[in-house]
Order: structure tokens, then sequence, then C-alpha cells
């Protein structure tokens, strides 16, 4: 097992974390918008929200909770292809597009339309799990 950190290094914003098992399939932990001057490895900053890490391996998306420094470049990360499950809590799930919208709309497009998509992709893919109860095997693929 590994874990690499794409986020939240150096400061406390852009939480992102990959768990890479032994078989080579991994888990991202947090997908979170960077504030200020942190940056990611991978040059990802405030200014720089794509993804920069391969994504192939990932077989689902752990929401920790619904700050926008662990959630912001969700959308980023569907644009990159990402086709897996979102799991999360409950409360998370229901939170989970309020959030994401008001940040589209305030940093990426006021467009209704464009924003739809996003959001209807959102909650295609998320898995609210009861607390305390274990979602099941890792799928197979997740991206694309």
């Amino acid at each position: 097992m590994q874990m690499l950190h794409h986020g939240a290094i150096d400061g406390v914003t852009g939480s992102c974390h990959q768990l890479i098992l032994a078989d080579g399939r991994s888990l991202l932990i947090d997908c979170g918008l960077f504030q200020g001057a942190e940056a990611g490895p991978d040059g990802a900053g405030a200014q720089q929200l794509e993804i920069g890490f391969p994504i192939a391996s990932l077989q689902a998306l752990v929401i920790t909770h619904v700050h926008i420094d662990h959630v912001g470049r969700l959308p980023y990360l569907l644009a990159a292809g990402y086709r897996g499950p979102i799991l999360c809590s409950p409360a998370s799930a229901e939170l989970l597009p309020m959030v994401l919208e008001d940040a589209l709309k305030v940093g990426f497009t006021r467009k209704r339309r464009l924003i739809e998509q996003v959001l209807a992709e959102l909650r295609r893919r998320v898995i609210a799990l009861p607390y305390r109860r274990w979602g099941g095997e890792l799928p197979q693929s997740a991206a694309r």
C-alpha cells in the first residue's frame, strides 16, 4: 500500500490523497480546491484547477466532508474522465450538490445548462453510505 498526496501538503487547502492498494487499484480521498498561494505537486493551485495526476487506477472517490477545500475540484475530476462512485455520508450527499453549484457559479460559469450537466453527473455517481456500514467491494474500473 502507498499514499500519494496531491494536495494539502504544505498547507491545509486542496485536500486530495490517493491510497494505492497492493493490486494497483486506488482510492482518492477528497478532491479539494486550493486557496491562496497553496499548490499541489503537479502544479495545481487556485488558478490551475485541472487534474494533473493519472486517474486510470481510481476505483472510488471518498469524500470526508463537504468543505470546498475537500470537494472543490470534483467537477475537474469528472471532466478529466473519472466515472466511478463518489462515496460519502448521507449528510454529505445532500450538501454536495448545493456546495458545488455555488462554487461553479462563483468560479466557473453562470450558464445554467452547464451547471445542471455537472450536477446531474454528480448525482449519478454519489453513493450515500450510512455510518458504520461498509459499501462493498471496489468496482473493477472507474475511469474511461
